[in-house]
């Protein structure tokens, strides 16, 4: 038999907070789209079992669209069971009312753990406490999410332990035997998230598993780290950022791109970080750039002088955070300047 195990889908997860509209409406459909190549992936392939840890839904934002959309490929994919172990209370929730699901799709509760597919039994919990004795003659797979560690899971022989609420791809072997797996999400839904996206197909011969990685992901997310010190302003951190991101292997300008500044600033040449991000906007899919930079700041050539000087003077002196002086530092020095401020 062959299983899938995806994880941390988030159907409708709102990206207002790092992407503009059109282009969070953008991510969001190729979400969607993803999960229904992946289930076309699964009927091609002829696959069992479709398992599903850490979220299917963004249940505080999903839309009945959506979910109908979704309903709809999980109920075309005849001969196909899903399993879902939600990711949190609100997805639980959802699940608990719904009154469309369809008969092919099974959501774990606390007071239905286990499904046995052939010979494979599944179980769908939060915490090892949970779980029963296993028989040496079955292969057992155990769905779990949010797990700070693996105490517990380890040495009580379970053969795949299937992780979500990590949306990052993470796997080994577990302690005593077995073997554990975080595939991460089917698409990036943060800049942080960098490497590879997809879902784990697993083969089943006997009382042997073998995982595949597959990946599924549209946009790859790319970060990079650009050491400003000595640089002459925004428009040369550009140029040194176009040139690292040009270095790194597979991007293109379908990308999500993460750009973190660091080394020290000159206060002559404030950089602008949002001239930055539109810049190479008009070069990628979309881009962030967060900074570690640290002011070049000699308080004692600070004079009462002039306006520039008073300024910063004062805000050294300051109660504030050191970033939150950062950033006054900046927003003031490029107003003075006539720069734009956020």
């Amino acid at each position: 038999m062959k299983l899938i195990h995806c994880s941390d889908i988030h159907l409708d997860i709102p990206f207002g907070g790092i992407l503009p509209p059109e282009k969070s409406a953008t991510r969001k459909q190729e979400i969607i789209s993803s999960f229904e190549q992946m289930v076309e992936f699964a009927v091609a392939e002829d696959v069992g079992v479709v398992m599903i840890t850490g979220g299917l839904i963004d249940a505080e934002h999903i839309s009945r669209t959506t979910i109908d959309r979704v309903y709809t490929a999980i109920k075309n994919a005849h001969g196909i069971l899903f399993v879902l172990l939600p990711g949190n209370s609100h997805e639980t929730a959802f699940f608990s009312v719904e009154k469309y699901l369809p008969d092919n799709l099974k959501v774990f509760s606390e007071l239905e753990k286990k499904v046995t597919v052939d010979e494979v039994d599944i179980y769908g919990v939060y915490e090892a406490t949970k779980l029963p004795l296993f028989d040496d003659k079955q292969l057992n797979i155990v769905l779990a999410s949010g797990l700070l560690n693996l105490r517990g899971f380890e040495e009580r022989g379970i053969s795949y332990l299937g992780l979500g609420l990590e949306r990052t791809y993470r796997h080994g072997d577990l302690k005593g035997g077995g073997y554990f797996c975080a595939p991460g999400s089917l698409e990036s839904l943060g800049f942080e998230e960098g490497g590879n996206k997809g879902f784990m197909e697993i083969y089943t011969a006997g009382k042997q598993l073998s995982p595949v990685f597959v990946r599924s992901g549209k946009r790859l997310c790319y970060e990079v780290d650009v050491d400003i010190t000595g640089v002459g302003g925004s428009d040369a951190v550009v140029e040194n950022t176009r040139r690292e991101l040009g270095m790194l292997p597979g991007i293109n300008g379908a990308a999500m791109v993460h750009v973190n500044l660091t080394g020290t600033m000159d206060l002559n040449n404030i950089i602008d970080n949002r001239k930055l991000e539109k810049a190479l906007g008009r070069e990628y899919f979309a881009v962030s750039v967060t900074d570690e930079i640290s002011f070049d700041v000699d308080g004692e050539a600070l004079t009462e002088n002039n306006l520039r000087d008073r300024f910063i003077k004062r805000v050294s002196e300051g109660n504030e955070s050191l970033d939150l002086k950062k950033d006054i530092i900046r927003a003031g020095i490029t107003a003075l300047t006539g720069g734009e401020v956020f």
